[in-house]
């Protein structure tokens, strides 16, 4: 799971679940691709727009951060 604190300083993240909560035989690697956007009104919510290839992109929340681990 992805904190707060780790999606705004790293980079380069795991997908380790499928949308339906199952593990994934490969995993995808997806990567960083804007700044990370937080509220002041909502300390704990966050979003980060994350890219994986050219084409796919998506926003890292607090909602689906179970689904991602930070690459090492």
């Amino acid at each position: 799971m992805v904190t707060k604190e780790q999606a705004m300083t790293a980079t380069r993240f795991i997908q380790v679940t499928d949308t339906q909560l199952l593990p994934m035989a490969n995993p995808k690697n997806w990567r960083a691709s804007g700044k990370c956007k937080t509220w002041v009104t909502r300390p704990e919510e966050f979003k980060l727009p994350i890219k994986f290839g050219l084409y796919k992109s998506a926003y890292l929340t607090h909602e689906n951060a179970c689904l991602f681990e930070v690459a090492e």
